[in-house]
C-alpha cells in the first residue's frame, strides 16, 4: 500500500506537469476536422472503444501509475471536462492551450522566473484577449451558420443540419426535445407548446430511467396552485380522470405531502392511473401569470388557494388537456395544449399591449417570460439508431451541439479554427509590460497560436507556413482542413461560439498557473479512483 507524502517544491510541479502534458497530447490528437481517433481497450479479449471527443476521452482515464503525474493529468481532465459541460464544446483546445502555456512557464520559472510577477502579465494579457474575442464577434443567425456550429461541435452533420433548422424556426430560445427511436436515419418535428420553471415532486414518477424523465401522452391536467396534503386530495383528482375514460394525468401544485405522493406513485406502479405531480418555481406575479398561462394553454381553470375551494371539492370542468407532457428534476413542458385559440390569442395581445405600456425594467422582464409560453413552440429531434448503446451515443453527440448552439446563440460566433485566437495577438503584443510580467504577455501570445498550429499538425502541415499565411491575409483568415488552404473561415462557414472560444481560454490559463504556482502536492495513504471528473 502506498505511504503517505509530500512533495515539495520544483519536485512536485515537475511530476505534475508531466502528467498534464501527458493528457494533453492526448487530446490534441483529436483537434480539427479531421483529428484522430483514440482507441481504448477496455477489456483484454473485447473490441477496443472508438473516441474522438476530447471530453470522454480524459473521462476514460482514471488513475496514472505515478501518483505525482496523476495529479496533474487529473487536474487537466477536471479542466476538460468542466468546458464540455458548461458550453458543449471546447475541450481539446482547452488542453492544447493550458499545456503550452505551462510549458512555457515552467520553462521561464527554470530561467529564474518569479511566478507570481509572471502571473500578473499572464492575466493582463488574457483580459486583452477576451476584450478582442468579444470585438470581433458576430451574431449567430441564419440556418446554415447555427448548423455550422453544431457540427464544429460534434462533426455529425445530419444532426447539425437539423439543428440549424429547428433553431432557426424556434428561435434563440427553442425549447428542443430529444427522443430516440428506432431507424436508419435522424428526423424532427414541431409542437406548440412551452417550457416551464418546476420539475416533478418525485423521482419514483419517471418513467424513462436512463434520461431521468417522466413523459405521459392524452393527458389531463389541473393547474392548481394549491397544497394537496391530504390522501383524499390526491385520491380526488385520480378519481376525476377515471370517472371521465382518462389514463394519464398531470398535477401542477404548489406542494403535495408525501402521503399523497405515495397514492399516486402506487397508482402508477399498479398502472390504473398514470400521474405526474410538479411543482412551479416562480414567485409572485410571475407565478400568477404562469398559472393562468397554462390553464389557458391546456384549456383548464386556473385554481388557486386563495380561491377558497379546497383540492378535494376539484371536478373534471377543472381540468385541462394537452398531447403530451414531460417532465424533469428542473423543469416541465407541455405540448400540445388543447385550450380555446381565442382566449389565448387574446392573452397574447394582452400581454404584448401591456408590455407597450409599462417602463418598470422588472414588469417588462416578467410580461416577457409570460409571452413567451405562447410565442415559443417545442421542437423534438428523432435520433434514429438500430441499437441502444448508438442511440445512448448520438443523444449526447446532440445534447453536446444543442449547447454549443445556445452559447452561439448568447455570445455570438468569431471565425473558428484558431483564426480568432490568432486575430488576437497584436493586440496582446502591444500590451506595455516590463520584466517577468512581458515574459507572462509573451506566454499568452505564443499560445494563442497553438490551436491553429495543432490542427495543422493533425491535418500533416507545416504549421508555420500556416500561421503565416492566415496572419498576413488577415483578422479573419485560418487553414480550412478540408479545401487544404487558409480561406476566410466565416465566409466559408468555419465558426465557433464566442463563448467556447472564451472560456477554453480562461479555463487553460486557470488550470495553467494553478499547476505551475502549486508548491507542495499531499499523496494520500490510499488514492480513490474517481469516475467523474
Amino acid at each position: 500500500m502506498p505511504k503517505p507524502d509530500v512533495i515539495l517544491g520544483e519536485q512536485s510541479r515537475i511530476g505534475m506537469l508531466r502528467g498534464f502534458e501527458s493528457m494533453a497530447r492526448l487530446l490534441a490528437i483529436t483537434l480539427g476536422p479531421i483529428g484522430g481517433n483514440i482507441a481504448n481497450a477496455r477489456e483484454p479479449k473485447g473490441e477496443p472503444e472508438l473516441l474522438y471527443d476530447a471530453a470522454t476521452i480524459a473521462r476514460r482515464i482514471i488513475q496514472l501509475p505515478d501518483r505525482a503525474e496523476d495529479a496533474g493529468a487529473m487536474m487537466m481532465r477536471h479542466l476538460v471536462w468542466n468546458v464540455r459541460e458548461e458550453v458543449g464544446d471546447g475541450s481539446a483546445t482547452t488542453a492544447v492551450l493550458a499545456r503550452i502555456i505551462a510549458r512555457e512557464m515552467q520553462r521561464m520559472i527554470t530561467a529564474g522566473a518569479n511566478a507570481m510577477i509572471m502571473k500578473r502579465g499572464i492575466e493582463r494579457a488574457t483580459k486583452v484577449a477576451l476584450q478582442k474575442l468579444d470585438e470581433m464577434s458576430l451574431p449567430l443567425e441564419g440556418e446554415d451558420r447555427i448548423a455550422a456550429v453544431a457540427k464544429a461541435a460534434v462533426g455529425d452533420p445530419e444532426i447539425a443540419r437539423l439543428l440549424g433548422e429547428m433553431y432557426d424556426v424556434l428561435g434563440p430560445h427553442a425549447n428542443i426535445v430529444i427522443e430516440p427511436y428506432i431507424a436508419t436515419f435522424h428526423d424532427r418535428t414541431y409542437h406548440e407548446g412551452a417550457r416551464f420553471k418546476g420539475g416533478y415532486l418525485s423521482p419514483y414518477m419517471v418513467t424513462d430511467t436512463v434520461t431521468r424523465r417522466a413523459v405521459l401522452d392524452d393527458v389531463y391536467v389541473v393547474v392548481a396552485d394549491m397544497a394537496f396534503e391530504s390522501l383524499e386530495s390526491a385520491q380526488n383528482v385520480l378519481e376525476q380522470v377515471a370517472r371521465a375514460g382518462g389514463k394519464n394525468v398531470l398535477i401542477v401544485c404548489k406542494r403535495m405531502s408525501d402521503k399523497a405522493i405515495g397514492l399516486l406513485v402506487a397508482n402508477n406502479e399498479r398502472g390504473t392511473i398514470r400521474s405526474v405531480a410538479v411543482n412551479m418555481k416562480p414567485v409572485g406575479d410571475l407565478r400568477v401569470g404562469t398559472v393562468e398561462n397554462q390553464a389557458l394553454l391546456v384549456g383548464g381553470r386556473p385554481l388557486t388557494d386563495k380561491s377558497g375551494m379546497p383540492p378535494e371539492d376539484i371536478t373534471i370542468k377543472d381540468f385541462g388537456r394537452a398531447d403530451r407532457i414531460i417532465a424533469t428534476k428542473e423543469y416541465y413542458m407541455i405540448i400540445g395544449g388543447r385550450g380555446d385559440k381565442t382566449a389565448i390569442r387574446e392573452r397574447i395581445q394582452d400581454l404584448r399591449e401591456r408590455l407597450r405600456r409599462t417602463h418598470n425594467a422588472e414588469e417588462r422582464e416578467m410580461l416577457r417570460e409570460l409571452l413567451t409560453h405562447f410565442s415559443e413552440g417545442v421542437g423534438e429531434l428523432r435520433i434514429g439508431a438500430l441499437t441502444e448503446q448508438e442511440r445512448k451515443t448520438l443523444r449526447e453527440v446532440a445534447e453536446q451541439a444543442m449547447k454549443a448552439v445556445q452559447a452561439g446563440m448568447e455570445s455570438g460566433i468569431v471565425p473558428g479554427g484558431g483564426a480568432a485566437y490568432l486575430a488576437c495577438i497584436p493586440a496582446v503584443e502591444a500590451i506595455e509590460a516590463e520584466g517577468d510580467e512581458a515574459f507572462g504577455v509573451q506566454i499568452v501570445a505564443r499560445a494563442l497560436e497553438e490551436p491553429m498550429r495543432c490542427i495543422a499538425a493533425n491535418a500533416g502541415v507545416h504549421p508555420p507556413l500556416v500561421i503565416a499565411e492566415a496572419r498576413a491575409k488577415g483578422p479573419t483568415y485560418g487553414y480550412e482542413v478540408r479545401q487544404g488552404k487558409v480561406v476566410d473561415m466565416i465566409q466559408e462557414g468555419v465558426v465557433d461560439p464566442t463563448l467556447v472560444v472564451k472560456r477554453a481560454l480562461q479555463q487553460a490559463v486557470s488550470g495553467a498557473m494553478m499547476l505551475l504556482t502549486t508548491d507542495a502536492l499531499v499523496l494520500h495513504r490510499k488514492p480513490e479512483e474517481v469516475f467523474e471528473p
